[in-house]
């Protein structure tokens, strides 16, 4: 989990969890984030608290030229209404039919952008917060949307923030889940910042019956942390393989914690005949 320095560029593909501090720095990256979306053929969604209705009118202000139904400002209990013991699921079925229903329009991408200050009013506490953030992992492994999670440090405490940033992927590493059987495609870096999520992800497809494929060929860096992760996956399926697709610093960093002890892993320059 990040701090909101500096204006980060977005791509589909991307889903970060950012704190801040000051409400101009939390405008500022969702009318960045607003901007960078509103582009032919995408929505943006923007989940805000019930007394947000200045920042909804500066972010719908902030693009005159969205076309009709491209951009939606929602504000908890009006626009939508999570309540009660359900309400996680009710707002994963939510973000679900949501992305169907843009799909369905022939949107081909999707950004969604949630003030994370509406939980506190709909009773979420850190349990289901992390319940919910780890399993939103998996709507956004879809690679036509791009997710952005803003957490004020004022409301939430340290505590609460750190075993968030642990199951929320940080800001270098991107992936999406798809393809034949169990695909997981991770690119970027893998550090200290963010690996702590890496179990979060890999949970996606840990009890898949069949092979898995985890595609790192984009992955430019990880840590011994971050391999470590990857390795114990592979030894936590010791009957069905887990085949690894990098380059050869990513294959050295494996290799230096033990992944040729694990015989259910397999380290792959290329994937053919798998």
């Amino acid at each position: 989990m990040s701090e909101g320095r500096g204006n980060p560029s977005w791509r589909l593909g991307d889903h970060v969890s950012v704190t801040y501090a000051a409400d101009d720095e939390c405008r500022d990256l969702l009318t960045g984030f607003v901007t960078t979306g509103l582009r032919p053929g995408q929505r943006v969604v923007v989940f805000l608290d019930a007394d947000d209705a200045d920042l909804a009118r500066h972010l719908t202000d902030a693009a005159p030229d969205a076309a009709p139904g491209q951009l939606m400002v929602l504000m908890h209990g009006d626009g939508f209404d999570v309540s009660g013991p359900t309400r996680v699921q009710q707002m994963l079925d939510g973000l679900t039919a949501m992305r169907d229903q843009s799909y369905a329009e022939h949107y081909q991408g999707l950004f969604v952008a949630g003030k994370m200050t509406w939980t506190l009013r709909a009773g979420f506490d850190t349990p289901e917060l992390l319940v919910y953030e780890s399993a939103v992992n998996r709507f956004f492994g879809d690679g036509r949307v791009a997710g952005l999670c803003l957490y004020d440090r004022r409301r939430f405490d340290k505590e609460a923030l750190t075993a968030i940033g642990a199951v929320h992927p940080g800001p270098l590493l991107r992936f999406t889940v798809g393809g034949w059987g169990a695909h997981l495609r991770l690119s970027g870096e893998l550090d200290a910042s963010n690996a702590g999520a890496l179990p979060s992800i890999l949970d996606m497809v840990t009890e898949v019956d069949s092979t898995v494929l985890l595609d790192a060929s984009d992955l430019r860096f990880l840590d011994a942390a971050a391999a470590g992760a990857i390795v114990r996956f592979a030894a936590s399926r010791p009957t069905r393989h887990t085949v690894v697709r990098c380059t050869r610093g990513v294959r050295q960093a494996l290799s230096l914690v033990g992944a040729d002890t694990v015989p259910s892993l397999v380290l792959r320059d290329q994937v053919s005949g798998v």
